[in-house]
């Protein structure tokens, strides 16, 4: 919030940590860090919500390369000599505290290293940081431990004061923490008492007797520095020529680009040329970013004491003010056009600043926000004000991706694009299910974009770090939560099923069984958590927490159908039924066979039950629970997934034909996954309408649900460019490692595919022609690789290296 834009990696970097002996945590020191102190302000209490800055004076003789190790609670920016240089700490439980070890360049002479670490607690802060209490700790390493490290190293701290949290959105499930509203006259270092740190936590000591210190139980971070490109652009596409107090703005007609009131505001955000604003005036521009971004608000000024800025943001504006909400607290509305701003009704979250302050100074938001569309509203007091730069730090991780997908069907482009964009705008330190309103790493979103991150990059650091922090949450008996980290702690026995299935993709997709070794405990502690919810047949009654199955219209609060009356569910055992063939085949990828037969016969046993109870001959159709009474694409879907007996396809491909539930856009990576396997590829193809019309329809990124929908960016509706590479092109592992690749095309209404897939060691590539019953392909395949390419029930063997397939 204080500080100019990113320095750059070669100011310093995010480096791996140093290797450590095998230890016990807290119980003795074993990273460098472990020896600092963590400190805070003298005078604040335990619990108390504030901004503290640290700041280390020194000098350096010459050049020099030093590496530091720091963590904070809650968040850190961490400055060199006044410029942005990093953030952290990764998203994680107090028991597995993230902390980064950097490596800074310094040049000859004297320089200031600064910590703007802020702590608060929900409502303030997001539900998705946990924390234990305000504190900061740095260390340096080797030869630099005295001079950085936090209680030998003279380092000061100040409390900032003009900080207070506005309310957060309002009207719908939103759970970023509150606005900010920061009177920069006060809130400024120069004008700051500093004082010497209290120490909050002492260096951990060696306890022979297995005595942990409290609070944090430090972890090296596994991840790479979060994206910090400053983003300046977009175009004004509305004004009205006054403050707004309010969230809620109508805008009029839409201006034209060379519009007067939007010509220098277009300059200052295309061309960072500055703008100047006379004393007494307001304002109120709408700004559209034609994208969807994920970053912190940034403002460059000077002058203007007094004068008040408001930065908030959205994802669409919408067509009319809802006044009443649901019962879950949504009220969602109609929006329209994702591009149209004309006559409709802006209502946005963000940030307030009251400027002052000598010279030009930087100033931005504590905690990313995200959307299309930014709304700036100006009012100056008795002096005029300049805006040096406005724009947006981007945030995210940093995903390469290096996939390529062409067909000859020119609508698929678009949809690939909306795909990747809401993908990236949901991978930060943690997937998040939706940017906008909970930043938050639920299980079953999360399963469907690790797979897109294989498939889009190859890129296996994030969905590590998923697979383990849903490891560290389990309770009750093994269950994992249904998402990890939040401050509050939500549970669904669903969820928790799907986590085996993601380290399944991962043994698949990936290749590393040693890292793999490392999740297996708690996946055979949730195999034996479930083992006790079941009756007499083997089948589950109801598991514990929100058996969560699709957000359908008419099932409560998406609940599996059945559950809530107390009936036995087709859609809850069927995912048990997955859940039995993942661990036997993860058992016996480690090497252990007899717990593999152990959960193969009791899938054997449970696929028997389901048949008896949910199988519905008159109908040719698996019902939905054991009276029969609705039938869904859902229980169609896992049934064909678990290899069960495969239903006609016309009888549930197309729901509203045949009378049954339909899946939602989460639950269709399901539906596709079964049409794949049932070798209707054609219809998964025909099914991209939905994704193609969200295209017309103006949208950046995937929805969360059918519309009216809330969540205009939701990364698990991401999916069908999965699909286009594993179930159209037909790429997939066939063995772990993946080591053996089957190739099965299922190309529809394409005559032709050029697609490249990352794979462990290099890529899969496919260039393949279709002409009738007839496919001509060209295939690579990455060094100590084999598999089958598979066309119209023959298969032909592949190898290492180029070849040429001739089929049909």
């Amino acid at each position: 919030m204080l500080f100019a834009p990113f320095a750059g990696e070669s100011v310093c970097r995010r480096v791996p940590a140093p290797a450590v002996p095998k230890g016990t945590p807290n119980m003795e020191a074993l990273h460098a860090l472990d020896g600092a102190a963590w400190l805070w302000h003298p005078e604040m209490g335990e619990r108390e919500p504030g901004f503290v800055l640290f700041r280390l004076n020194l000098k350096s003789a010459r050049a020099e390369t030093v590496r530091l190790q720091v963590s904070a609670d809650l968040c850190y920016t961490l400055a060199l000599d006044g410029a942005l240089i990093a953030r952290g700490p990764d998203s994680g439980d107090v028991s597995h505290w993230s902390f980064a070890t950097y490596e800074l360049k310094l040049k000859p002479g004297a320089h200031r290293l600064e910590a703007l670490v802020w702590w608060a607690t929900t409502p303030q802060a997001p539900d998705s940081r946990m924390t234990w209490r305000g504190g900061f700790a740095c260390a340096g390493l080797g030869a630099a431990a005295k001079r950085f490290t936090t209680g030998p190293a003279p380092w000061r701290v100040t409390k900032l004061s003009g900080m207070k949290w506005g309310p957060p959105l309002g009207r719908s499930y939103h759970v970023l923490g509150g606005s900010a509203v920061v009177d920069l006259a006060r809130f400024d270092p120069k004008r700051a008492q500093w004082v010497k740190p209290s120490v909050v936590r002492a260096p951990v000591e060696f306890n022979p007797c297995g005595i942990v210190a409290r609070g944090w139980r430090l972890h090296p971070a596994s991840l790479p520095e979060q994206r910090h490109d400053f983003w300046s652009g977009g175009s004004v596409r509305a004004q009205v020529p006054r403050w707004t107090a309010g969230k809620s703005v109508r805008f009029g007609a839409e201006l034209a680009p060379d519009a007067a009131t939007a010509a220098g505001w277009n300059r200052l955000l295309q061309h960072g040329e500055a703008l100047k604003l006379p004393a007494r005036h307001q304002e109120t521009v709408l700004i559209d970013t034609d994208d969807y971004l994920c970053g912190y608000a940034l403002l460059e000024f000077s002058g203007g004491a007094g004068a008040q800025v408001r930065v908030d943001w959205a994802e669409s504006l919408f067509e009319r003010e809802e006044t009443t909400t649901n019962k879950y607290g949504n009220t969602p509305g109609p929006k329209g056009h994702r591009g149209a701003v004309a006559h409709k009704l802006f209502f946005g979250f963000g940030d307030r600043w009251i400027l002052g302050g000598s010279g030009r100074r930087w100033t931005g938001s504590p905690w990313w926000r995200s959307g299309r569309y930014l709304m700036v509203s100006i009012k100056t007091g008795a002096k005029p004000v300049t805006l040096h730069r406005l724009g947006v730090e981007r945030t995210g991780f940093p995903l390469v991706s290096t996939a390529r997908f062409a067909a000859d069907d020119a609508t698929l482009g678009p949809v690939i694009e909306l795909s990747e964009r809401g993908l990236r705008a949901c991978m930060h330190e943690v997937f998040v299910d939706c940017p906008y309103y909970e930043q938050m790493m639920y299980v079953a979103d999360t399963r469907i974009q690790m797979l897109l991150a294989y498939v889009f990059a190859g890129d296996d650091r994030l969905p590590r770090r998923g697979m383990e922090l849903f490891d560290l949450s389990r309770g009750r008996g093994g269950y994992p939560t249904m998402r990890h980290p939040s401050f509050e702690r939500q549970e669904s026995a669903t969820f928790a099923m799907i986590w085996p299935w993601m380290l399944r993709d991962f043994a698949l997709w990936r290749d590393d069984l040693p890292w793999l070794r490392q999740r297996i405990p708690g996946l055979r502690a949730l195999m034996e958590a479930l083992q006790t919810e079941t009756d007499e047949n083997g089948l589950l009654v109801k598991p514990p927490g929100w058996l969560f199955a699709d957000w359908v219209p008419g099932w409560e609060a998406g609940w599996a159908p059945g559950q809530l009356e107390g009936r036995r569910s087709a859609l809850v055992n069927l995912q048990y039924l997955i859940t039995l063939q993942a661990a036997a085949e993860l058992e016996t990828w480690v090497g252990e066979p007899a717990l593999a037969q152990r959960w193969t016969v009791r899938a054997a046993a449970l696929a028997d039950a389901i048949t008896r109870h949910f199988w519905a001959e008159a109908r040719g159709l698996w019902a939905n629970d054991t009276a029969h009474e609705t039938f869904s694409q859902h229980a169609q879907a896992l049934a064909v997934i678990a290899g069960l007996r495969v239903p006609d396809p016309t009888k549930w491909a197309d729901a509203a034909a045949n009378g049954i539930a339909a899946a939602t856009i989460y639950f269709q990576h399901y539906l596709f996954e079964a049409l794949g396997q049932a070798g209707r590829g054609d219809l998964v193809l025909e099914k991209l309408e939905m994704w193609r019309e969200l295209v017309r329809q103006g949208f950046k990124t995937p929805v969360e649900s059918p519309e009216p929908a809330r969540s205009d960016c939701h990364a698990w509706g991401a999916h069908p460019v999965f699909h286009l590479h594993a179930t159209i092109a037909g790429i997939r592992p066939a063995a772990p490692g993946f080591r053996q690749v089957r190739i099965a095309p299922q190309p529809g209404v394409l005559t032709s595919l050029d697609v490249a897939l990352p794979h462990p060691r290099g890529q899969v590539k496919l260039r393949a022609a279709f002409a009738g019953n007839r496919v001509e392909a060209t295939v690579e395949l990455p060094p100590e690789t084999g598999g089958e390419f598979i066309w119209r029930g023959q298969s032909q063997p592949l190898r290492a290296g180029s070849q040429t397939v001739r089929m049909g």
